[in-house]
């Protein structure tokens, strides 16, 4: 394994706890002190105690954290105290997998699932999920079936993950359970006040959706249509087309709750899907946009994560995207560093971020929640299967950076735009009012918004717009564009 690797990660995440803040930042400080140790928190002492045990010569995953806390546990309490061993037999069995020391990997991962639990607490939860993992890698690794009849009946196939989807609660229960998470609400507003602003003289509104979920943000916006000042323009349409490359149901039932929604207020609304097998399959003229006639707005939530491991699908859609001559386009993405070819480094950096996620699930929804219940056994728990278990094309979730997302966006002459005031004082707003809202840590990085849980980052809201002309700049002989 590379140490070097380790210790880049782990500069990544102590950094987002001790980068000075700028002025439309900020963070945890002033936040009620929680009763028990932080998923990152545990993570980091259980790496700590491996490290620091003198009868170990190997040190792997657990000594690449590098981390300053004292190994001692025991001034915690009973629950914390398991808590921090269950990450030891994690974290151990994940530098096993590494090292390909297999027979023993799969005895640490047999004591983490009888640790664990997917109705357990936080951390109890999380090992489960990784653990699930572990032992997938290790079963396409070996070619060995280790797993007990009781796994095999949960995890089912890959196909299963489409039943999950079917199975979506109505828009509504979505709706209830995004509500409360502090950072969704954040990036929601941040994405819908540009939008706003975007399109603040606009009578005919096309809002193009490239994966549409709840429709949180067009209820939002419609809201926000609704209280513009009398004597600025009136809407005469919002048009909202969903592109749809999996199962319509779901979809169409957001598009009946939208359209309901509309109703009630009196808004003149259109909802459409555009429904393709495979993102190769997307042709413009399919949007029907009425060029020059209407504001059209692209809006892509984790819509291009999945395609990562497909450059020709993200490549198609972004040509696409670029024909239908969008006003702004905003992109809302997870912000993770889980691509790393080398399983260890990847490994690492998505405990971290799953870990911030399962902490953040934890203070925001009940044990016996109905949304909670699919988030992590539907969603999550799949995710960080596909992202440990994988490779090659079979591996999806392939998270990345801002900077990875700008490089490529700017492939396709696109430039980025700086969200507004508006955006960072409803965000402020968001931290200093909103249930758990304190936990929260908002940066500013470049002209976007990046959020996070208790400094771990976790999504960035940027806004971008074409650019398809160019002028002289100060007289000179020589043709320079110009951007905003």
């Amino acid at each position: 394994m590379s140490s070097a690797t380790f210790q880049l990660l782990n500069h990544r995440v102590v950094h987002s706890f001790t980068a000075e803040p700028s002025n439309d930042s900020f963070n945890v400080v002033g936040a009620r002190v929680p009763t028990s140790l932080s998923i990152d928190e545990t993570i980091r002492l259980a790496a700590s105690r491996i490290v620091g045990c003198s009868d170990s010569d190997r040190v792997g995953i657990p000594s690449l954290l590098n981390v300053p806390f004292d190994p001692s546990i025991s001034g915690l309490s009973i629950e914390d105290q398991k808590n921090v061993e269950l990450a030891e037999y994690l974290l151990s069995s994940a530098d096993r997998v590494s090292s390909r020391q297999y027979d023993e990997a799969i005895s640490l991962v047999g004591l983490c699932d009888c640790l664990s639990s997917p109705k357990g607490n936080a951390v109890q939860r999380v090992v489960h999920y990784f653990a699930r993992g572990l032992r997938e890698r290790v079963e396409n690794e070996t070619g060995r079936n280790y797993s007990s009849p009781s796994s095999n009946n949960e995890d089912g196939d890959e196909r299963s993950y489409l039943g999950d989807v079917l199975r979506l609660p109505s828009p509504s229960i979505v709706l209830s359970a995004q509500e409360r998470f502090p950072y969704y609400q954040m990036q929601q507003l941040a994405a819908v006040q540009a939008m706003l602003e975007s399109a603040a003289s606009a009578r005919r509104i096309h809002g193009i959706d490239l994966k549409i979920k709840s429709g949180l943000h067009w209820i939002a916006f419609m809201q926000a249509l609704e209280s513009r000042p009398a004597e600025g323009p009136r809407v005469e349409i919002l048009k909202v087309t969903a592109m749809c490359t999996g199962a319509v149901e779901p979809v169409r039932a957001t598009g009946e709750w939208l359209t309901g929604f509309a109703k009630s207020k009196g808004l003149n609304f259109c909802f459409k899907i555009v429904r393709v097998e495979d993102v190769l399959d997307v042709r413009g003229e399919m949007f029907r946009v009425d060029q020059g006639r209407e504001a059209v707005m692209v809006y892509s939530e984790h819509a291009f994560v999945a395609m990562i491991g497909q450059p020709d699908r993200m490549e198609t859609l972004m040509r696409v995207v670029r024909g239908l001559n969008p006003q702004l386009m905003v992109v809302t993405e997870t912000e993770a560093n889980n691509n790393s070819p080398q399983f260890s480094a990847r490994f690492v950096d998505t405990l971290f971020h799953y870990g911030a996620v399962f902490d953040s699930v934890d203070a925001c929804m009940g044990a016996d929640d109905e949304s909670r219940t699919f988030m992590e056994g539907g969603i999550m728990g799949r995710m960080i299967s596909n992202i440990v278990a994988r490779e090659g094309e079979e591996r999806v979730i392939r998270g990345v950076k801002l900077d990875v997302w700008r490089a490529f966006f700017r492939r396709f002459e696109m430039v980025e735009r700086r969200l507004g005031p508006v955006a960072w004082q409803q965000a402020r707003l968001v931290h200093e009012t909103a249930p758990n809202g304190e936990f929260c840590t908002v940066e500013r990085d470049g002209k976007a918004m990046v959020i996070g849980w208790k400094g771990t980052p976790l999504v960035s809201v940027s806004t971008w717009k074409f650019f398809r002309s160019a002028r002289l700049v100060n007289g000179s002989k020589h043709l320079r564009i110009e951007f905003e």
